[in-house]
């Protein structure tokens, strides 16, 4: 009979300490309930600064998209305007060069000579011209790569920002 009153007694003590310790009170509930909360709030805050990253990743791309777009232009009409000036500085320089074979004197092969230096220079810088065309063009596309590549990770980090702001939101259960 001892040992039944023994078995009893621990079985009521275990059972009683197993409940206290297995319930949760109301302070450890309204703990874990703010926890939640935080927790749904870092979530919010981390998607609206994910997005407010991705909006200014946007403008950014934008912003290359169109200086590249301006730097595509400025060298286009670099190059234009270079093999207009290379075409006829060349056509000059050539028709000049045959007639000064017939000089008739120094100062007339001097005079000649230097319109020829003239065409010479000019068509020089025409062709000067042309590369730095070509170098914009380069550059411009180069912008523009960087640039779409931007807002396309901008859109991307917007995307991400409002799936977990949407999440958050979902979450989220306010008390009653």
């Amino acid at each position: 009979m001892k040992h039944i009153l023994l078995v009893l007694l621990f079985a009521f003590f275990a059972g009683v300490t197993g409940c206290a310790v297995n319930a949760p009170t109301f302070g450890d509930r309204v703990l874990a309930e703010g926890e939640s909360h935080i927790a749904i709030a870092e979530q919010w805050k981390k998607g609206q600064n994910e997005s407010i990253k991705g909006e200014k990743l946007v403008m950014k791309g934008r912003k290359l998209v169109e200086k590249g777009r301006a730097d595509f232009r400025e060298g286009e009409q670099l190059i234009a305007s270079g093999n207009l000036a290379v075409k006829n500085n060349r056509h000059a320089y050539q028709s000049l060069s045959q007639i000064a074979q017939a000089t008739d004197s120094a100062d007339t092969a001097s005079e000649r000579a230097a319109k020829l230096k003239k065409y010479a220079t000019a068509w020089e810088k025409g062709e000067k011209r042309i590369a730095d065309g070509n170098d914009l063009i380069k550059r411009g596309n180069d912008r523009v790569d960087e640039g779409e590549s931007d807002i396309r990770k901008g859109q991307k980090l917007i995307e991400r920002g409002r799936t977990n702001m949407q999440d958050a939101e979902a979450k989220y259960q306010p008390q009653k």
